[in-house]
């Protein structure tokens, strides 16, 4: 009897698990089948939106080639400004070793609000991810300040315009809105973005590898390239015909020196040729879908191939022992070296040091700030600042007014006022975490720094509810609330740094 029941029970078992097994073979087999159900719904979705965004590409380009088509109504350029020239000292004021400290207000006018700063702009529609580069085939290979770039141009992208006639230059825009040139798009948005250019130098990258790619005599359909590239990524650029050559058109909200302009609808419309002797211009002013205004603003250090220079040694007069070994990057200098003359401070100020420069400079300063509060590490600072480098006019250094980055005021042999402002903001700014403004007057520039506290003593602003203490890197061995006694009854404009 108990065999029976034990045969009963294990062939009971066996077939529980014959059903279990058939159960999960069905639901495995279901599952595969959802997956695959999925996978098939999601490309079928991924189909239907890169469609979409094709015929939405084709459609915005086809209609802005039906514009270009029309005649081009005429302007007058304006001719470039010069660069201000600045009455500077010909040498830096040293403080009078008997002049004591005084605690007054320094008139100011108006701030100047720091710039919102904005993130790149984003292509129009979606573009294909950039595919990987193979070594056989056939590349545009160019150097970009030292970075050796590889663009998918081959022959086939090559293309020849009959003549700079509106229905020409319409007929090349077809030519490139077909799908032949968006990996290319696509590559330089990845240049852009892995090199972390600004908008001036995603320009330049553009200009540099279309006028590298066709030949001297094609220079109209270098232009038209650039212009359509910068178009599909986003920014907002417009293009010229001066007789029967082509010219590329930048707006810019701030002054840019040196370059001729068009003023179109009120926006200054920058003309990227410096050599171009034309003033009458027949422009192409259409807008193009999304797109984003022109920034000469460098809200993030472009990211350069190290070139070292030689090394510098910078010491403080005034801290025994506060001494820095500095390397930079060639490839950055020659870069700044390149970038527009501009009335903006704040693109200096905001655009700060290089990564490699901070690695090399911070630690140190660090070191001598230990156990400083923010008003001696501040001095410190300014000390710093104001002896380490060797005073000179930018008329003596380069015959022309121009501000420095930060890493140029450690590269060139001089500098001036507006250099060390620049320099010293950021050093504060970073360093010890408070806000910084510049005081700009007629042939200077200074800083002034809120320390949260009432209680710090010397020449200030009242800024609303905060108190910012006059910092001058150019009035040697002054300390930090002593403004030059010369400025101190000049009314000064405030600039906000971002």
């Amino acid at each position: 009897m108990n065999l029976l029941i034990n045969r009963a029970f294990n062939s009971f078992l066996i077939g529980i698990i014959c059903l279990l097994s058939n159960i999960c073979e069905i639901q495995a087999q279901s599952f595969d089948n959802y997956k695959k159900r999925n996978r098939s719904d999601f490309q079928q979705y991924k189909s239907d939106k890169q469609r979409k965004f094709k015929e939405y590409r084709d459609r915005i380009n086809a209609e802005f080639a039906g514009y270009m088509r029309r005649t081009w109504p005429e302007y007058r350029s304006q001719p470039a400004r010069p660069v201000p020239d600045s009455p500077e000292p010909p040498a830096p004021v040293i403080k009078d070793p008997d002049r004591q400290p005084s605690n007054d207000p320094i008139p100011f006018d108006k701030v100047k609000p720091a710039p919102e700063l904005v993130e790149p702009p984003q292509p129009v529609v979606p573009l294909p991810s950039p595919q990987p580069v193979v070594p056989d085939r056939s590349m545009l290979i160019f150097t970009f300040y030292g970075q050796k770039c590889r663009i998918p141009l081959e022959n086939k992208h090559r293309f020849a315009l009959k003549d700079a006639t509106e229905n020409s230059l319409a007929d090349g825009w077809m030519i490139l809105s077909s799908d032949e040139y968006l990996p290319v798009v696509a590559q330089c948005l990845e240049y852009r973005d892995k090199l972390c250019l600004c908008d001036w130098g995603y320009m330049r990258f553009i200009e540099q590898m279309t006028t590298e790619f066709f030949s001297p005599a094609q220079l109209n359909e270098a232009r038209l390239m650039q212009m359509y590239i910068l178009t599909q990524s986003g920014y907002k650029v417009r293009i010229a015909r001066a007789g029967k050559q082509l010219v590329l058109l930048l707006p810019s909200k701030d002054t840019i020196y040196q370059y001729s302009y068009l003023n179109i609808g009120g926006v200054n419309y920058y003309i990227i040729d410096s050599l171009l002797g034309q003033t009458s211009f027949s422009v192409f002013n259409q807008e193009f879908p999304k797109e984003q205004d022109f920034s000469l603003e460098i809200t993030r250090q472009p990211i350069l191939p190290i070139l070292e220079t030689a090394p510098r040694l910078l010491q403080s007069k005034l801290d025994n022992g506060l001494e820095a070994n500095v390397i930079l990057n060639k490839n950055l200098i020659d870069f700044y070296n390149d970038y527009p003359l501009s009335s903006n401070w704040n693109i200096y100020a905001n655009a700060s040091l290089s990564q490699k420069t901070k690695d090399q400079l911070y630690p140190v300063l660090r070191i001598f700030m230990t156990g400083k509060n923010k008003l001696d590490a501040a001095n410190i600072l300014l000390h710093f600042v104001q002896t380490a480098f060797e005073y000179a006019t930018d008329d003596e250094q380069f015959g022309v007014e121009r501000a420095l980055f930060a890493d140029e005021t450690l590269f060139y042999p001089y500098s001036d006022c507006e250099d060390r402002a620049i320099l010293y903001s950021a050093l504060v700014r970073e360093l010890l975490g408070l806000d910084v403004v510049l005081l700009h007057y007629p042939g200077h520039l200074a800083t002034a720094v809120c320390f949260n506290s009432d209680d710090v003593y010397g020449d200030y602003l009242q800024i609303n509810d905060k108190r910012y203490i006059v910092c001058d890197p150019t009035y040697i061995n002054a300390d930090i609330g002593q403004a030059m006694p010369q400025y101190k009854q000049i009314i000064a404009n405030v600039i906000r740094i971002q």
